[in-house]
């Protein structure tokens, strides 16, 4: 049952100091939020890197974005599916050890199965780097590379890209460190399509 709320824990930080504003938006940035707009449907591959005080776990996954839902499956690195997050049109469905957990919301499943509550509506967002916070800071190429907002539960997350990648004329994250609290995910992002 540890490892179980481990791997959740590490899903749901996944899932979800201060900076200054140091550029305004320009149009390289419009294009780039423009991207995400004309593409309903996309998809991202990569590692992640749970850490917190106390331990370290690393995972795969395969993240897909389809008209606003989410489908999220969670791999080792010998490719065992650890966990499967699944956004239906009235529900959303958490699949563990081939059992499924059912709620209205993945936010709300989440809350349920963990106690954690997550902005799972703007992992879309600090993902693809188009969140939008006067706390954003901005590379000369304009290219979002330091950001902190509050989720609809009140909670402060930060996000650090550091690393971009050339995609469709785009530049796309590649390398990023979510942190709330004491806790940081490390993301690598290998493969975007759309």
């Amino acid at each position: 049952m540890t490892q179980f709320h481990l791997i959740l824990l590490m899903f749901f930080l996944f899932i979800s100091g201060c900076a200054q504003k140091i550029s305004p938006i320009n149009t390289e940035n419009t294009q780039h939020s423009n991207l995400f707009e004309e593409h309903s449907v996309w998809q991202v591959q990569g590692k992640l890197a749970f850490i917190s005080p106390k331990e370290r776990q690393s995972a795969n996954f395969n993240w897909q974005f389809d008209n606003a839902k989410q489908h999220l499956i969670l791999t080792s690195f010998i490719g065992t599916r650890l966990l499967e997050l699944i956004e239906h049109q009235n529900h959303s469905e958490l699949i563990y050890d081939g059992k499924a957990y059912l709620d209205d919301n993945s936010s709300a499943l989440i809350k349920r199965l963990s106690g954690f509550t997550l902005p799972m509506s703007q992992a879309p967002l600090w993902l693809t780097a188009t969140v939008e916070s006067d706390a954003n800071e901005y590379d000369t190429q304009q290219r979002l590379v330091s950001t902190t907002w509050v989720d609809p539960q009140g909670q402060v997350w930060h996000a650090k890209y550091q690393k971009y990648s050339l995609h469709r004329q785009m530049w796309l994250p590649s390398r990023m460190i979510l942190t709330h609290k004491n806790l940081s995910i490390k993301i690598q992002l290998n493969t975007w399509q759309f």
